[in-house]
Parts: structure tokens; sequence; C-alpha cells
């Protein structure tokens, strides 16, 4: 599936003041157990609006909760970016590469085999990345200032790539169900793409 990005003027700045209830919602996924996800909200990327704010060195909350055999590799380098990740089940793998300033990621894991690799590179970048079953891939890239991104994804063999370049980009992905995919890139300032996926 192919989607074109809709160029959607946001205020990225006023945004950014905003509570955020990604934090607390990302402490009871990782609790949940997998057949009840199904029930669990989606994540937007305007639900992510302000969570820079939990950023004030270089900062890393790494949970392994119960799991077997899985791997975690996190690199930040500049300052106040944070990383807050848990991974339940076995053989998953988290790769996070920050650089810059006030960057945060925020991820959950839940099931075998799944996969999540996301780099941020600029200022102000923010997302919360959510998957849970069985060979999920999450891939995100994000480069410039102020992108936010919501992705949540649940069944098996589903796939999500997403590349922002560029000033004030929004992304929205919600997959639940058994071999979806989603692939966008928004290049310039300020689009905003939301994609829903069911089987």
């Amino acid at each position: 599936m192919k989607v074109q990005p809709s160029c959607k003027p946001s205020k990225p700045e006023q945004s950014m003041k905003r509570l955020n209830p990604v934090p607390m919602l990302l402490r009871i996924f990782s609790l949940v157990p997998l057949p009840l996800m199904a029930s669990v909200p989606h994540v937007s990327a305007q639900e992510i609006a302000g969570i820079q704010d939990l950023a004030a060195y270089n900062e890393l909350d790494l949970d392994g909760g119960s799991s077997t055999a899985n791997l975690a590799i996190i690199n930040q380098s500049g300052l106040s970016n944070h990383v807050s990740a848990t991974q339940s089940g076995t053989i998953n793998f988290l790769s996070v590469q920050q650089t810059g300033y006030r960057n945060v990621l925020l991820t959950t894991q839940v099931g075998e085999v799944n996969s999540l690799i996301a780099a941020q590179t600029g200022e102000n970048n923010a997302a919360a990345l959510i998957q849970a079953g069985y060979e999920n891939l999450i891939l995100l890239e994000q480069t410039g200032f102020a992108h936010q991104a919501g992705i949540t994804q649940f069944g098996v063999q589903n796939f999500v790539n997403v590349q922002q370049v560029g000033l004030a980009h929004q992304v929205t992905v919600n997959q639940r169900g058994n071999g979806l995919s989603t692939s966008i890139t928004q290049v310039g300032v300020s689009m905003k793409t939301t994609v829903n996926q069911r089987d």
C-alpha cells in the first residue's frame, strides 16, 4: 500500500505545550496480556505532542519485562534526549539511535520475533511505537525538527515503514490484523498522514 501524504499545516510550537497521556499508556500496555491487546486504543501523532518535556538530560528507561532472548541496542548523543523501552516475550529486537536535542522515543513490544528499528536526528522529534503479536516490524526515521509519529500494530507479520524529513510532519498508523503493510515518506514542511488498517 502506497500512501500519499496530505499537506495540512500544523502548529508544532503550540501543540507541544499540551499534556500527553502516552507515557502512562505505555506502562499499562506492558502489563496487559496479549489476548487483551485488541481493546487497546490507538496512539495518534497528536496524542504524543508535548512528551519532549520528559527529557532533562539524555535518559534511558529500559524494562525487559517477562522475556527471553530479547535484544535492545540504544545509542544517544546530544542533549536532553529520552528513550523509554519495554519488551516482553521472546526473541524481540529493538534498535534506537537518537542524535540532537530533546528527542523522545517511547516503545513497547509484546510477543515473539518482533523488530523495531528507529532513528531520530535533529530537535524536538517525538515518537510512540507499540506492537504486539508475532513477526511484526516497524522502521522509523525522523530527520529535522518537531516531527511526531504514533504507530501501533497488533497481529502477525505486519509492517510499517515511515520516513519524515524536514519540519513538523505528523504521521499516525494503526494496523490490526495479519500481513498488513504501510509505507510513508514525507519530505518538506507540515505534512500529515493517517492510516488505519484492519484485515
